[in-house]
């Protein structure tokens, strides 16, 4: 299930609160929870014809590299600015629809329209890192008024903190929902520390000292657990919390990703004040995090769960709502940063480990192993979605894939292991090339297990999702390493006979000083290490490649493409496979449509059409015919024609002609490669139907029998005759009399024109 990242950071107090005091179910905004259905391929509704399953294996992705990643970083920054931000007010939208047509607020229970906190979180981050890129200083004044009004809005004028929601105008709020407007969160408190943080770097006038210590202050003195450690999920404005209000989870509960994002502020709190109390505090939360809060199945370390009771217990849930153990990938990704950030101030390696073996988890079972990119969460292993979301598990979420690229770039600052870099590579190749809106521009905020967008709503552009694009984009273009995308081989699948060619997409901002291919060969027992240098490509700028002799069948090739900048920066990227093997796999042949595509009748110019797939998908065919016959004849063979492709499949048609009423034509294909496999397709048969038939409309008195006015034909059928007869009897006998009268003469009387 994909949950948009302000929803999914305070779901649990609005989720069943708000159901039991206005009975309104929360609807989120942002899902469909309908499972797409592949589009069916054409079939023949004219006769008995066999139509098979035609797999389409997914097109090469497009590429990105070191210098996209800038240019989609301001882009995106460009853009939120544009739609999503108030530059003469300061206020910030929650979205903008997919045309960018118009704005909108969140909408609490999908009914009530709110501003909520975390949106001007996101724009102020966004906004301050892209000043620190250019020292614009327009941009200082927009983020300024923007935090001003974040102020403005959400801190308490009474109590330590900040609400998460306000209302937009005057109406009336029930009261019940108004105290979940107003409660406090860790993570409210955190982002609106860190806001207010950057938005006083960007502009040196600006003294928020007395709002961030109050946003310090509600994490402290409010929501950290004296007697079990950690932070509390939520507590009213004053700090209470009511024991005759239902939640999700325990009001007194600890919620993961709120338990982070308050232990990673007061790290970063208690540094800046140098506060020892605040530090102790985060290393306490930190603490529970990982003795009460690491989700094992059978011993099998799977990442964090989402909750706890206040003890570390396990909590009890309604039953709509989301087991507690399920693992959510953005929220480990929260979990990971706060390792990382105490690893670095504290020094203590048991965090970074922590934070390694998070990650591991993660990529073993909610990464996607067939198309890539991060599932939303998985329980016990397996993608799963909440009830009223099932069909959905697979769903991939940007924020999803943005939240774990910063996770993935915190990682490799910590150890400086490029194998993060290049997963930070595959996952953004992925999100700019399926989730970018390349008409209206701006990233779209989900799309199904292939990356289709095909709901309305996912194609809108959430301030959440633009601004951790921009965030995640611009931090690694600032690390300056060689970027190596798109590497693969040609053939894809060698043969031995095949010469082998590598080619790796190589930038680099300082320029490239060398690539090579270490390669680790295999064959018989035996392994060799070789270096294979890669060249620039001339006309291409970055594609490197070079290209080496065939290899013995059988052959094993692993290896990594090294690539060196002039400054001396190494990025290593990898591990790379191939098997060196002989054809031996027959072709696929598969019946596309027959046309006409809706039926086939007498007088009809037929026409077959099939696609074959090769594997490997370098080789050819020598030969394609269709075997045909007419009712009881013999089959004749027929060549095809190669008239396109779809995808990796080559579409293939041949023209049959015309035939009778009542004729069956029965055919299959035959398809021979290069290396002697033979592919047959299945045998099918078409049966010619007559021409159309055209039915007369109704007359009036089939009608009126239809409806039950008149005697229908063939019941009481005499009757109806013999009343007719009677009747025209009488019309003769009426007519006589009629010329009779017309032959007296009458006075002359003038023609009215009343209606004319």
């Amino acid at each position: 299930m994909v949950i948009d990242f302000d929803r999914r950071l305070i779901l649990g107090a609005i989720d069943t609160m708000y159901r039991n005091f206005i009975v309104v179910t929360i609807m989120i905004l942002i899902v469909a929870s309908n499972t797409m259905t592949a589009e069916p391929l054409p079939v023949h509704n004219g006769s008995a014809i066999l139509i098979e399953d035609m797999p389409y294996p997914a097109q090469e992705e497009t590429q990105f590299n070191v210098s996209s990643y800038y240019d989609f970083a301001l882009a995106t920054s460009d853009i939120m600015i544009e739609h999503l931000v108030d530059a003469d007010y300061g206020t910030v939208f929650h979205l903008g629809f997919g045309d960018w047509s118009a704005t909108a607020w969140t909408a609490l229970g999908g009914q009530i329209p709110v501003q909520s906190l975390i949106d001007y979180y996101w724009a102020i981050a966004s906004m301050s890192r892209v000043y620190n890129m250019t020292a614009n200083a327009t941009l200082a004044e927009i983020l300024s008024r923007a935090a001003l009004t974040m102020v403005e809005l959400f801190l308490d004028p009474s109590y330590p903190g900040f609400y998460v929601y306000r209302p937009i105008g005057s109406a009336h709020v029930n009261p019940t929902i108004v105290d979940i407007m107003e409660s406090k969160r860790a993570g409210i408190q955190a982002y609106a520390y860190y806001a207010l943080s950057m938005a006083e770097s960007a502009n040196s006038s600006l003294d928020f000292s007395a709002e961030k210590e109050s946003a310090i202050r509600a994490l402290t003195d409010i929501l950290y657990d004296d007697i079990y450690g950690g932070l509390s999920f939520i507590a009213y404005r004053n700090g209470s919390v009511t024991d005759d209000v239902l939640e999700t989870y325990p009001n007194n509960g600890k919620r993961l990703d709120h338990l982070a994002l308050g232990a990673l502020a007061l790290f970063d709190a208690g540094t800046e004040y140098s506060n020892s109390t605040m530090i102790s505090m985060a290393e306490n939360s930190v603490d529970f995090m990982v003795r009460h809060m690491r989700q094992y199945n059978e011993s099998i370390y799977q990442g964090f769960r989402i909750a706890t009771n206040r003890s570390g217990g396990e909590p009890s849930v309604g039953a709509l709502s989301r087991p507690p153990s399920v693992v959510i990938t953005d929220l480990n990704a929260m979990a990971i940063r706060t390792l990382l950030r105490g690893y670095q101030l504290t020094g203590n390696g048991s965090l970074l480990n922590w934070a390694e073996e998070a990650h591991d988890a993660l990529l073993s079972y909610n990464w996607d192993q067939t198309f890539g990119a991060w599932y939303a969460e998985t329980l016990n292993g397996v993608p799963y979605a909440p009830t009223d979301y099932e069909g959905t598990e697979t769903y991939k979420a940007t924020e999803i894939q943005f939240q774990m690229v910063r996770a993935e770039e915190e990682l490799y600052e910590a150890t400086l292991d490029t194998f993060y870099i290049q997963l930070i590579i595959d996952t953004l190749d992925i999100v700019l090339s399926k989730l970018w809106d390349k008409i209206n521009g701006g990233f779209y905020a989900n799309g199904d297990q292939e990356f289709t967008v095909f709901d309305e709503e996912w194609q809108y552009h959430y301030t959440g999702v633009q601004a951790l694009g921009m965030l995640a984009l611009e931090r690694i273009w600032s690390y300056g390493l060689p970027v190596v995308s798109y590497v693969r081989v040609t053939p894809t699948n060698p043969r031995p006979i095949d010469d082998i060619t590598f080619l790796a997409t190589v930038l680099d901002a300082d320029g490239v000083d060398t690539v090579i291919a270490n390669c680790s060969i295999s064959h018989g027992g035996d392994t060799n290490v070789t270096l294979i240098e890669l060249m620039p490509s001339p006309g291409f700028g970055g594609v490197y490649n070079t290209t080496i002799d065939a290899m013995t069948d059988g052959t094993q090739v692993n290896f990594v493409i090294v690539a060196n900048d002039t400054l001396g920066k190494t990025f290593i990227a990898g591990s790379y496979y191939f098997t060196v093997r002989e054809d031996i796999w027959e072709p696929v042949v598969l019946l596309r449509t027959v046309y006409p595509p809706d039926e086939v009748r007498v007088g009809d110019n037929v026409i077959v059409e099939f696609g074959t797939y090769e594997f490997p998908t370098h080789c050819f065919l020598t030969y394609f015919q269709l075997f045909w016959k007419v009712n009881d004849g013999t089959y004749e063979p027929k060549n095809f024609t190669l008239v396109g492709a779809d995808e990796e499949y080559l579409v293939w048609q041949v023209e049959l002609g015309s035939f009778v009423q009542g004729d069956v034509v029965s055919y299959y294909s035959v398809a021979e490669d290069e290396s002697g496999n033979v592919g047959e397709s299945a045998f099918y048969r078409l049966t010619i139907l007559g021409p159309p038939i055209f039915v007369t409309p109704w007359s009036q008195w089939q009608t009126a029998a239809a409806i039950g006015l008149v005697v229908a034909p063939g019941v009481g059928y005499g009757i109806t005759r013999i009343r007719r007869e009677r009747s025209l009897s009488t019309q003769r006998e009426l007519k006589k009399e009629a010329r009779k009268r017309s032959t007296k003469k009458k006075p002359r009387q003038r023609r009215s024109t009343r209606g004319a």
